[in-house]
C-alpha cells in the first residue's frame, strides 16, 4: 500500500463565489487512509460489464467501518465515487473498493 487516498463528500467548502455571493460545494474530506492498487480477476470484470459501468479502478485498503458507500474518494488528483465495497470485517483484514470516476456535484 504506498498511496494515500481521501474518503469524503461533496459539501460547503466555506469559500464564497465572489461573482454570486454563494458558498462553493466541493470535496470535504473525512479521513486518508493508505491504500494500493487491486487488479481484478476476469469474472470480477465481467460482472462490472454487467453493471454497465465502465473506467472503473479497484483498490485495496486495510478494513475500516467508516467506509461506505456514500462517500468518494479523491486519489491520484481525481474524485472516485464507490460503486461497490467488497469488505471483510475480521482482524487484519482488507477491502476491496470499486471505483469509478465522478462527474459532478453529489
Amino acid at each position: 500500500m504506498n498511496k494515500r487516498c481521501e474518503f469524503g463528500v461533496y459539501g460547503d467548502s466555506g469559500k464564497v463565489n465572489p461573482n454570486f455571493g454563494t458558498t462553493i460545494q466541493e470535496f470535504v474530506p473525512s479521513f486518508t487512509v493508505y491504500c494500493g492498487e487491486y487488479t481484478a480477476t476476469m469474472i470480477q470484470s465481467e460482472t462490472l460489464l454487467g453493471l454497465e459501468v465502465d473506467n472503473t479502478r479497484q483498490i485495496v485498503i486495510r478494513h475500516n467501518p467508516k467506509v461506505n458507500s456514500k462517500q468518494l474518494v479523491h486519489l491520484d488528483g481525481t474524485e472516485y465515487k464507490i460503486i461497490n465495497i467488497n469488505s471483510d470485517d475480521g482482524i487484519n483484514t482488507f477491502d476491496v473498493i470499486t471505483l469509478t470516476e465522478h462527474q459532478g456535484i453529489g
